[in-house]
């Protein structure tokens, strides 16, 4: 027991030592007023002409020259949102609906923060408990391999893109560490209430979460048939208050949409979403994905090697059917939003098949393989 709560101690200073280098190597990025604003447009509701100009005046004060420089010159629509109030207030909606994130930017705000600090600081602190959910759901895999779990936790914890997470101002880490905690329920069997209740902060982190949490229910609901041969309403339900709260979401921020968010990304950034329909033909989106899927050669690669070697170890159905979950999300994601570089949309499922393939070479070795493998 002493030696765990020493090994735990290290790795927490580790994490501390690393989430201070973070914080020193911190970034602004094109995404920073967005969330900026959307905190300014909760306390000055209506008030565009202070909400765009406190965004870039409280960027400006705290960003690099040359990175603020690129936020607001980076390309004709930055430049536009940057000199004109009403189509800075017109991307809003695309921040704001991710609540949670929002919400949490706002706490940090509300505790003396500057606010793209209170940013940086809300993506910290999830990357700071992301590394503590790795470490427990590697204990949880690995009981009586203390070393074998502070190594593991250590290497994820270190990897270039955790950091690059932790300091890019958006809510890929914050979702992340929550898809963390989710999974650790799902290994404790903690109620599916919990669960539930986790995917529902998802959705309010990233709306697109959405596809995972009907996916997992629709798991919940197979894998519980198989057993009992009764249809289980309540995971409908819970499927049904996901599905209104996603679109009471959507109303509510009058988020623009699907094919307003894919045009603005892919096809070409408008400078006023209210002056230029979204217009772009089947052929278009096809390009674009099917284009882009040829620029996800380590993704293709690291989640295709991890489904064939869960399907191979895993002997239940269950187990097999969460393996395909995790890969069938990825792509899922990527058809939603096919951008074929930015792996961080991506890492957090691959990671979840790590760990996947983890639990199920731990079901099938004995224990005395396992102090070969592992000495």
């Amino acid at each position: 027991m002493k030696k765990s709560q020493g090994i735990f101690t290290l790795l927490v200073l580790i994490f501390g030592w690393s989430i201070c280098k973070n914080y020193e190597n911190r970034s602004y990025d094109w995404d920073l007023p967005g969330y900026v604003g959307s905190v300014l447009a909760a306390e000055f509701p209506g008030n565009f002409d202070k909400v765009h100009q406190l965004t870039f005046q409280s960027i400006k004060q705290e960003a690099p020259e040359s990175e603020f420089t690129n936020i607001i010159k980076g390309n004709n629509a930055r430049k536009s949102f940057y000199e004109n109030a009403q189509s800075f207030s017109e991307q809003l909606p695309y921040y704001r609906v991710k609540v949670l994130f929002v919400a949490a930017i706002d706490f940090f705000y509300k505790l003396g923060f500057s606010l793209p600090k209170s940013v940086l600081v809300t993506n910290l602190t999830s990357c700071f408990l992301a590394g503590i959910f790795v470490f427990l759901i590697l204990g949880h895999i690995f009981p009586q391999r203390v070393w074998l779990v502070f190594s593991l936790s250590l290497v994820i914890f270190l990897l270039p893109l955790f950091s690059d997470l932790a300091i890019a101002p958006n809510p890929d880490m914050f979702g992340f560490m929550v898809l963390l905690a989710f999974f650790y329920a799902y290994l404790k069997k903690y109620p599916l209430l919990l669960r539930f209740l986790l995917m529902v902060c998802l959705v309010l982190i990233r709306t697109d979460y959405l596809l995972f949490g009907l996916s997992y229910l629709f798991f919940e609901l197979l894998v519980n048939y198989s057993k009992s041969k009764k249809v289980d309403f309540k995971i409908i339900g819970y499927s049904l208050i996901l599905f209104a709260m996603y679109f009471s979401l959507i109303k509510f921020y009058h988020y623009p949409g699907w094919k307003d968010l894919f045009y603005d990304s892919f096809i070409s950034r408008r400078n006023f979403i209210s002056k230029q329909n979204p217009d772009f033909t089947w052929r278009e989106y096809t390009n674009v994905a099917f284009g882009n899927l040829l620029n996800m050669k380590k993704v293709i690669l690291s989640s295709s090697i991890l489904m064939i070697a869960s399907l191979y170890l895993g002997k239940k159905k269950e187990e097999k059917l969460f393996a395909i979950l995790l890969f069938v999300n990825i792509y899922m994601k990527f058809f939603l939003f096919p951008a074929a570089g930015q792996f961080r949309f991506f890492f957090p499922f691959i990671i979840l098949q790590l760990f996947w393939m983890f639990i199920l070479m731990q079901k099938n070795l004995n224990n005395k393989s396992l102090k070969t493998v592992f000495g």
